[in-house]
């Protein structure tokens, strides 16, 4: 499973029934399911809408929120990340998740989480201010940008 992974913020809304899948009924969210409880309780509930065609992900009743989408060469979402601007220097990284159907080896769901990680670094970097990103199913884990 050589399969090329695109990085995209953009998600048709046909693909609905792949991302409900994927941010709610993920197989492997009892693996990290306190920290889902915590970022559910801090910011609240993700939910998926619907704008201009493509498919957003909101939380609660913050602004701001950005959703990242690791897809397949036909589309299809496979991995997803959910960050917004915490404080003036923060980025939180409010729900991350890899299809497990998709990648059934630690080794393919890790590429999924990195190049959405990756990703976020580089948005954080271009961002005036931000010096952290916060994952927030990791308690009090906080990754420092540098240079």
């Amino acid at each position: 499973m050589g399969a090329s992974i695109g990085i995209t913020s953009k998600l048709a809304a046909a693909q609905r029934p792949a991302l409900e899948d994927l941010l709610f009924f993920n197989g492997n969210q009892h693996r990290v399911r306190l920290g889902i409880q915590q970022s559910i309780d801090a910011y609240g509930v993700p939910e998926i809408y619907e704008q201009d065609g493509d498919l957003r992900v909101r939380v609660g009743d913050i602004a701001g929120v950005q959703t990242l989408f690791a897809t397949s060469e036909e589309g299809r979402p496979v991995g997803v990340a959910v960050f917004v601007r915490s404080a003036h220097e923060r980025f939180a990284v409010l729900h991350l998740g890899v299809d497990p159907r998709w990648s059934p080896t630690a080794y393919l769901s890790t590429r999924v989480l990195l190049k959405l990680m990756h990703e976020i670094r580089s948005t954080a970097r271009r961002t005036r201010g931000v010096d952290c990103i916060e994952l927030v199913y990791k308690v009090r884990h906080a990754v420092r940008l540098h240079g």
